[in-house]
C-alpha cells in the first residue's frame, strides 16, 4: 500500500511540474506577442541642469528600433536600445525593461557636470563628477564652476577620457592638469562656502591655479592642488579675522600657496 501511495505522490508531482511548465510557457508566449502600449521615459537629473531631454531619448529609441508603440514586446530588443542610449555622452546609466501590462520603461540617469573647461584654443567642454569629459550642449548650459587659462586639453581629442579617481591620493598622477582640476573642483563643490564664493579657476603659465572669488576684488593664488585642506583653512581664517575687519577690497592678491603663511599685496 505504501508503495502505491508513493507512486501516486510522484505522479501528482510530475503533473504539477508539467502544468507549471505549460503555464510558464503560455505566459511567456503571451508576453512575447503582447503589443507595447506605452513607452515611459524617466530621466534622473540629480542636482544638475538639463543636458538631455525625453525627446532626445525618444529620438535615439526611434533611430534604433523604429516605432515602438504597438510592436509586439518580443520584437523589441531592449539590449540594443540600452546600448544606443548609453553611447550618448550625457548618459551615466540606462535601464530598459517591460512590465506585464505592455509598458516599456526607459530609465536614464544623466551625468552631473562639475566643471566647465575653456581651453587655450577656446574649446568648451565639461568634466562631470565621475571625472568624465563631456561636450557642451548648444541648447542647454550647465551652471557650474568655470576653468580657463593655459589649458591644452581637448574633449574632441579625448572623448573617452576619465580621471583616475582611485589614484587621486597617489602623487605620481598629479602631472595631469585635468586630474588636478578635478581634485580642486570636487573639493570646492563639497564645501558650501567655497561653492558660493569661488567663481572661476584660472590656470596660469606655469600650470598653477588662481581663484577668482565672487566677493572681493582680489585674486587667490592657490598654487598646486596639493594640501587643499591646509590652504583653504588658512583662507577661511584670513577671511574671518582679517578681511572682515579691514574690508574685502583691501588687497588685490591673497597668496595661500606657501605653508603656514598668507601673503597679501595691494
Amino acid at each position: 500500500m505504501k508503495r502505491y501511495l508513493k507512486i501516486l505522490q510522484i505522479f501528482v508531482w510530475v503533473l504539477l511540474l508539467a502544468g507549471t511548465g505549460v503555464l510558464v510557457g503560455f505566459v511567456e508566449v503571451t508576453q512575447y506577442s503582447r503589443p507595447c502600449k506605452n513607452v515611459v521615459i524617466n530621466i534622473d537629473y540629480g542636482a544638475a541642469d538639463v543636458l538631455i531631454t525625453k525627446q532626445d531619448v525618444d529620438s535615439i529609441i526611434r533611430k534604433t528600433a523604429g516605432m515602438i508603440k504597438g510592436k509586439p514586446l518580443g520584437y523589441i530588443h531592449t539590449g540594443a536600445i540600452e546600448r544606443s542610449i548609453r553611447k550618448q555622452p550625457y548618459v551615466a546609466k540606462v535601464a530598459v525593461f517591460e512590465n506585464n501590462e505592455g509598458d516599456l520603461f526607459v530609465n536614464v540617469r544623466q551625468r552631473e557636470p562639475l566643471l566647465r573647461i575653456i581651453s587655450k584654443s577656446y574649446e568648451n567642454f565639461y568634466m562631470d563628477e565621475s571625472g568624465y569629459l563631456l561636450p557642451v550642449n548648444s541648447n542647454f548650459s550647465a551652471r557650474v564652476l568655470v576653468a580657463n587659462g593655459f589649458i591644452n586639453d581637448s574633449y574632441r581629442k579625448n572623448p573617452e577620457y576619465q580621471v583616475n579617481i582611485l589614484a587621486l591620493s597617489d602623487s605620481i598622477f598629479y602631472d595631469s592638469l585635468l586630474t588636478n582640476m578635478y581634485k580642486l573642483a570636487i573639493y570646492i563643490s563639497h564645501d558650501d562656502f567655497l561653492k558660493a564664493q569661488i567663481d572661476q579657476i584660472y590656470v596660469n603659465e606655469i600650470g598653477e591655479f588662481e581663484l577668482i572669488p565672487r566677493l572681493g576684488n582680489h585674486v587667490i593664488l592657490l598654487g598646486t592642488a596639493d594640501n587643499l585642506e591646509d590652504k583653504f583653512r588658512k583662507l577661511f581664517v584670513f577671511y574671518r579675522v582679517g578681511l572682515n575687519k579691514i574690508g574685502w577690497n583691501k588687497y588685490s592678491v591673497i597668496n595661500i600657496k606657501y605653508k603656514n603663511q598668507v601673503v597679501c599685496s595691494k
